[in-house]
């Protein structure tokens, strides 16, 4: 087997799609083709099994992709390795914010002041991922994952409901999920973490708020806040900015909701210096962030 011919099927393995996988290898669909067809036969079994005009991985194919990807990340670890020892290793870091992005200017001028040689890429989803080798994802979840290798944990915080000035809940002494099902609520983006994460609580407790207005970002939605379109559930800590400008956070009693924030990368994958680097400086930060809150008066 050729590196080449490994690196067309991993290709193919990720698009299911003989077409998409020759426009994005730059080769012809009938040479793909011949290359696929060639690798299972030095392999001795299928590799995909055709399901119409579809292709799908099968459980040889997984097994050889299993190995292809481990072939490819230690090639790659190792020029890596190789350019960190020469000095020469990219001081290039991508960074994507999946939540907390409210601190993100904050964090931004503490990763620029440890090394301002660093360049960040900054990226902005909602969507979940592996991380790539140059690549840190600050998340959040309701639940720690059960690889501990991968992340490591930011903050805890509650998740609290925020009310504006002058609503009439912000009189009572304890509000209950029963005081809100004729409220309007505000929300982000049903694929976000922070909506996925209150979706597990809502389904839990049976609860189905009223969202009549979604956003995507925060910042937008504390003004909807302050003007009274409705209310809103955010975590308490990294969105304690809400808590001004006429917003009031309180808990709902006999509701608990917690997230973790969490920092990811790839355990496989050869970190460089300005990865580490970077990677440190996020955990000082929020390790900081997180003990002004319980410092004592």
């Amino acid at each position: 087997m050729e590196l080449l011919q490994l690196q067309y099927f991993q290709v193919i393995a990720r698009t299911q799609n003989i077409s998409a996988a020759a426009e994005q290898l730059h080769i012809s669909q009938p040479s793909l083709s011949q290359i696929l067809k060639r690798l299972e036969q030095e392999v001795g079994a299928p590799l995909f099994d055709r399901v119409g005009k579809r292709i799908v991985l099968n459980a040889y194919g997984a097994v050889l992709l299993k190995h292809v990807e481990k072939v490819f990340t230690a090639l790659d670890n190792a020029a890596l390795e190789i350019q960190t020892l020469c000095g020469t290793a990219s001081k290039t870091v991508n960074l994507s914010i999946l939540s907390a992005s409210m601190l993100l200017p904050d964090l931004y001028r503490e990763i620029k002041n440890t090394d301002p040689s660093i360049l960040l890429h900054i990226l902005q989803a909602d969507q979940e991922h592996l991380p790539d080798a140059d690549e840190l994802i600050v998340s959040s979840d309701w639940k720690l994952p059960a690889d501990t290798v991968s992340y490591h944990l930011l903050l805890e915080e509650e998740i609290q409901l925020a009310l504006p000035d002058g609503h009439p809940l912000l009189s009572k002494p304890y509000i209950c999920l029963e005081d809100l099902n004729e409220e309007s609520f505000i929300s982000l983006s049903s694929d976000s973490s922070l909506a996925r994460i209150l979706s597990h609580y809502f389904t839990d407790r049976d609860f189905r708020p009223n969202i009549t207005t979604y956003i995507d970002n925060p910042d937008i939605m504390r003004k909807l806040l302050a003007a009274k379109i409705g209310l809103a559930f955010v975590p308490a800590l990294t969105w304690h900015g809400m808590a001004a400008n006429g917003v009031h956070m309180r808990q709902i009693e006999n509701f608990p909701m917690r997230r973790y924030l969490l920092l990811r990368w790839n355990p496989n994958a050869f970190l460089t210096p300005a990865v580490i680097q970077c990677r440190d400086v996020i955990i000082r930060y929020f390790a900081a962030y997180w003990q002004e809150f319980f410092r004592p008066a």
